[in-house]
């Protein structure tokens, strides 16, 4: 409980100064008087004041602000004097708005390239086939679990990325794929007729991932039973695994349920009864939120880390903060036209729990997880809803074309229906929260 409660604070409390201090930055940049810096909504807690600017701490710690001079047309804090918000062209007063979104694409960019930079790039250091789906191009042929892919169309491949790249090629309609069976070299011919786009030749096909466990998360029904790193799972309730995914796949259907569970440590078999924890997660086909069970352990995978260099990595930075913005968009356009349902939408409990499973997985997952969550809430925040900072932007695109400032009642409709839209959204999160509590 410590620990989400300390990961919690130090996420939000991370990605709400990151947010505050794009806005606070682009603020000063633009020559505007800033009289307020706030971590938290108020009351405020404490406070210092240097210079123009109050920088304070408030006791409500769901989000920050930054009150800037001038920032409401309608106030009568207005003077028209040259250092106040409205008094700034609608081009500096947007680069202000859309600078707290911007700092939060920096932040996930800035992880991202510290993990590929200082850590190189995971590679999958091998190429033995572990699973063939039935409805690839796979399982007509005569490839098998366990053979080990040594070339594709006369290409050597080291590790299974070198796989996935033969395979993706544009030029390929089948391929000649040369095996290690039992100690034998066989040739094996795939045919893709009808897989006219290059995921589909890759999709159904995976890797041998063996049921070794790697770490085991503290006070984890896997700790308590006994389950150390090094140890190889054999069996799930009676029924036998040598993959992960086989594993995985028992333990999910048995969320809160006692389960034996038998594994082998320095040759030595082992068995007892285990319970896994009730987690949620979505199910794929469609798309609802159903109970698994997790018993806190992370898989031994064949990784190995490969050097990139400055350049590389900056690319690649960029590509995740691509690839994770339009996984989100594209689950908000799901969302929107219900094929995903609104029971997956989770609020500040749900980020608060995710955040203590991940500081549980180290400091690589915990901060994964802050540069998915900062992309989360830059996008979030540029949705055109009123008083997000999406809808005061669609508000000076409006201004700016009709060039003139929108009337105090059109801003005050504008502003009611924002929070109103707000609230509603919170309380609903929050709902979904409770009840996948007590479910």
């Amino acid at each position: 409980m410590l620990t989400t409660i300390v990961s919690a604070i130090f996420v939000l409390g991370l990605l709400v100064f990151i947010h505050e201090l794009g806005h606070f930055m682009a603020a000063k940049r633009m020559g505007i008087k800033v009289e307020r810096f706030s971590l938290g909504f108020p009351p405020k807690m404490i406070g210092k004041t240097i210079g123009d600017t109050e920088y304070c701490i408030s006791w409500i710690p769901l989000g920050g602000y930054v009150k800037m001079a001038g920032e409401h047309p309608d106030g009568d804090e207005v003077k028209g004097e040259p250092w106040e918000f409205q008094s700034k062209s609608i081009s500096a007063r947007s680069f202000v708005i859309a600078a707290g979104p911007g700092m939060n694409f920096v932040l996930a960019f800035f992880i991202f390239w510290v993990f590929y930079f200082m850590m190189g790039i995971a590679m999958t250091d091998t190429t033995t086939i572990g699973r063939i789906m039935e409805d690839s191009p796979y399982a007509v042929s005569e490839l098998q679990v366990g053979d080990e892919i040594i070339e594709i169309n006369n290409t050597p491949v080291d590790t299974w990325e070198d796989v996935r790249k033969a395979l993706l090629s544009e030029s390929i309609s089948q391929a000649e794929i040369k095996v290690l069976r039992e100690g034998n070299e066989t040739v094996v011919e795939v045919d893709f007729v009808g897989r006219t786009e290059p995921i589909e030749r890759i999709s159904g096909l995976r890797y041998f991932r063996a049921s070794a466990v790697s770490t085991v998360i503290s006070d984890s029904p896997a700790e308590r039973t006994g389950l150390k790193s090094g140890d190889v799972i054999t069996s799930v309730d009676g029924i036998s695994v040598t993959q992960w995914y086989e594993m995985v796949e028992v333990i999910r259907s048995k969320p809160g349920i006692e389960t034996m569970i038998t594994w082998t440590r320095n040759d030595q078999s082992h068995q007892t009864s285990i319970t896994p924890n009730v987690a949620q997660d979505l199910d794929p086909e469609t798309g609802e939120v159903i109970d698994i069970g997790q018993i806190g352990i992370t898989q031994e995978d064949h990784i190995k880390l490969s050097p990139v260099g400055f350049i590389e990595s900056v690319k690649m930075a960029g590509l995740q903060v691509v690839n994770v913005s339009g996984t989100i968009l594209m689950f908000i356009k799901k969302l929107v036209g219900r094929e995903i349902s609104t029971d997956t939408l989770g609020g500040p409990i749900a980020i608060a729990k995710m955040a203590g499973e991940s500081a549980k997985q180290g400091a690589s997952s915990l901060f994964s997880f802050i540069a998915f969550l900062s992309i989360n809430l830059a996008i979030l925040n540029l949705l055109p809803i009123p008083a997000l900072d999406g809808g005061q932007l669609l508000i000076l695109g409006v201004e700016g074309i009709i060039r003139r400032p929108l009337s105090l009642r059109q801003r005050l409709v504008w502003q009611q229906a924002g929070m109103a839209i707000l609230l509603v959204l919170m309380f609903f999160v929050l709902y979904n929260d409770v009840t996948r509590i007590l479910r």
